[in-house]
């Protein structure tokens, strides 16, 4: 008797038509290739404007980022920012 297993995700249609799998969904549901499945789907509401311009000044920062002058900025990042010794 087979069990039926199900995956709800958020994915995207790719520019050459096919749908995103996550890789962590693929292993969640033991999918091989060639396996028959069964795909439902939702058309998710448009991102507005202003989230996409949110997203993409998000992405832009750490294309324009300036290396650290800090050192060890990782290890003392209390005490940079708090005035805190790390502990």
């Amino acid at each position: 008797m087979n069990t039926v297993r199900q995956e709800e995700y958020m994915g995207e249609v790719l520019n050459d038509g096919h749908l995103s799998l996550p890789e962590g969904v693929r292993q969640r549901l033991s999918l091989r290739p060639l396996s028959v499945v069964k795909v439902v789907i939702t058309l998710a509401p448009p991102e507005t404007e202003s989230t996409n311009d949110a997203w993409n000044l998000f992405r832009s920062m750490g294309r324009s980022a300036e290396p650290g002058i800090l050192d060890k900025s990782a290890e003392d990042h209390d005490r940079h920012l708090y005035a805190k010794s790390a502990k």
